[in-house]
């Protein structure tokens, strides 16, 4: 896990280099932006593990899964988590994407809690 975001920022970080900006409208605003959405990705990629992780343990889902094929939990799982990893970010603010930047035990916590508030909604829509 932090292998893949050691290897991600940086690719992500270069890309964002590419934004262009409008000098006329304010480069403040469309750097902002692009960090957000640099942060958002990160904090997508992690929320999508931490999501397999914690739903690994959910023991209703680990009975739900006893009858499923290996295929059918993988295809329903990545149904979930890719709902998680939608969801999620709606629930961190800008600070936190910062912090999270930032401190790795602060982007712990903040993704754990991201998936908490949402996971349960997300099985229950994946159920239906």
């Amino acid at each position: 896990m932090k292998k893949l975001i050691a290897v991600l920022a940086p690719l992500a970080l270069a890309l964002t280099a590419c934004v262009a900006t409008d000098t006329t409208t304010g480069t403040t605003s469309t750097t902002q932006s692009a960090t957000q959405q640099l942060g958002t990705a990160a904090i997508k990629i992690a929320i999508n593990a931490k999501c397999t992780t914690e739903l690994n343990t959910i023991p209703a889902w680990q009975n739900a899964t006893k009858l499923m094929t290996a295929t059918q939990k993988q295809n329903i799982q990545t149904e979930i988590c890719g709902c998680v990893s939608d969801k999620a970010p709606q629930s961190v603010t800008a600070v936190d994407l910062a912090t999270a930047a930032i401190d790795p035990a602060a982007r712990n916590t903040i993704v754990s809690n991201a998936v908490t508030k949402t996971i349960n909604a997300c099985v229950a829509e994946a159920v239906k």
